[in-house]
């Protein structure tokens, strides 16, 4: 969606990018959204991509070992 934006002229800037990816996390990610919102070191697309996908990853893993738990 950037780029497409970037082709027709629209520019969006790093922390207009950051604070819509943040603005478009579901609402059980609330906490996460805060800890992004305050986190300084976060200035592009690129910092706030990875830091979404480290949550997805680690909350794939908790919900797998909680699947695995209920299932012995």
């Amino acid at each position: 969606m950037i780029a497409q934006l970037k082709s027709v002229g629209h520019v969006l800037l790093d922390e207009k990018q950051v604070q819509a990816v943040i603005r478009s996390l579901l609402n059980n990610w609330k906490h996460f959204k805060v800890n992004l919102t305050h986190n300084d070191s976060i200035k592009t697309f690129s910092d706030v991509a990875r830091h979404v996908e480290l949550e997805d990853e680690r909350l794939g893993v908790v919900k797998a070992a909680s699947n695995a738990l209920m299932s012995e």
